[in-house]
């Protein structure tokens, strides 16, 4: 039975990053979203220089912020911290689907680190493609340690949280996506996603609800403030104090900031075409590898998003246009105390799709005009089986 008008609060998701963690919850009443509670809190520096003690810490900012703000209860989705997820592309021959299981476990032994017997290996079938002349079955293979995840979930086990789910980046990534995919047109389009993170950068592809690309970049914020650093001659925390402040249109006078803006955008234009390069040729692997149609746009994601800098570059390198996601546009923020420029919000875009791990579709549309409540109700009882997928 379909209850349109209850209202519904689902777990928090949870985004630890290298110098921030985020956490927001969602609120459904009908098809409609709203942000019931939203927290951003900055990690100590500790954190940011050694990964190892990144996740205690991370616990100790969670509790501190759930004590704080108006989350209602302790459930979670978080994502495993990237440096612990394996992610490889595979390339097999053409078998049944309940041969692939065998033929993906038997492949991951050549390619990870360790044995699949001591991970997590899971996989996501693309689909087929054609290598040379011959039609193969393109898989992405998925693997985390066995004592990487245990350590995890103890360690937030040990904050107080109930870990209802776990998951992987660039899966929650893509969700904010596919959660909106209802219409028979959307089915095709083509997206394509850019996370522009502090170490590195992640590029998922897909179409309608499925990936078919993910690839991670050894190109990031950091990089970036370590070319600042060395042009101006000033400390790894004051670039990025800079560097947030320029994309602030508040933070610095009109007439101060133009030198000093030239200067960064000279010391970082080398590292950021160098990002759109790796971009390029993401694009170009996906346009021969997948016939059909192509993606009319990119979207960026992540703490960097908002750099003014970074898009003009991409889009003057890029065959397709590129703009700052919204990825919070359909819901109702009026609860978040964060300002509401497209830049802020587009930092919330993994906080966003692991908070939707297990919320049902179909949600509000973007453009804000009623729906048809029997089509609603028919979209809502075709996504139902895989909301939780």
């Amino acid at each position: 039975m379909l209850r349109f008008g209850r209202k519904q609060v689902h777990p928090i998701g949870l985004d630890i990053g290298h110098d921030s963690v985020k956490m927001i919850q969602l609120e459904r009443a009908g098809d409609s979203l709203s942000v019931q509670a939203a927290a951003l809190g900055a990690l100590p520096l500790e954190a940011r220089a050694n990964p190892q003690s990144r996740v205690a810490l991370a616990a100790v900012l969670v509790r501190e912020m759930l004590r704080e703000h108006s989350f209602r209860g302790r459930r979670v989705v978080a994502a495993l911290p990237r440096e612990m997820v394996h992610i490889r592309h595979l390339r097999l021959p053409v078998i049944l689907d309940t041969d692939l299981d065998a033929a993906v476990c038997a492949e991951a032994k050549s390619l990870l680190p360790f044995e699949p017997a001591e991970a997590q290996v899971q996989f996501l079938p693309v689909g087929e493609v054609r290598q040379g002349g011959e039609l193969k079955q393109e898989v992405i293979l998925l693997a985390a340690r066995h004592r990487d995840v245990n350590e995890f979930v103890e360690t937030m086990s040990e904050a107080g949280l109930i870990l209802e789910a776990l998951d992987v980046e660039a899966c929650a990534m893509y969700r904010a996506v596919d959660r909106f995919v209802r219409r028979r047109d959307d089915e095709q389009e083509v997206h394509v996603l850019v996370d522009i993170g502090v170490h590195r950068s992640q590029v998922v592809i897909g179409r309608g609800r499925e990936i078919s690309f993910i690839k991670s970049i050894e190109i990031g914020g950091r990089h970036f403030q370590e070319a600042v650093s060395r042009k101006l001659g000033i400390t790894l925390e004051e670039a990025q104090s800079l560097r947030r402040r320029l994309i602030d249109p508040a933070e610095v006078p009109v007439d101060e900031k133009a030198p000093v803006r030239q200067a960064a955008h000279d010391a970082t234009r080398a590292a950021i075409e160098d990002l759109g390069r790796e971009i390029s040729r993401c694009l170009r692997y996906y346009a021969v590898t997948f016939r059909g149609h192509g993606p009319t746009r990119l979207r960026l994601i992540g703490g960097e998003a908002a750099d003014p800098q970074l898009l003009t570059t991409l889009n003057k390198l890029l065959a397709i246009p590129a703009e700052v996601s919204q990825p919070l546009l359909s819901l109702d923020t009026r609860r978040m105390s964060l300002d509401g420029t497209s830049g802020t919000l587009a930092a919330w875009g993994m906080a966003l799709g692991l908070a939707l791990k297990c919320v049902p579709g179909p949600f509000g549309p973007r453009d804000g005009k009623p729906r048809d409540v029997v089509a609603m109700a028919a979209d809502c009882i075709r996504t139902t089986e895989a909301a939780c997928a």
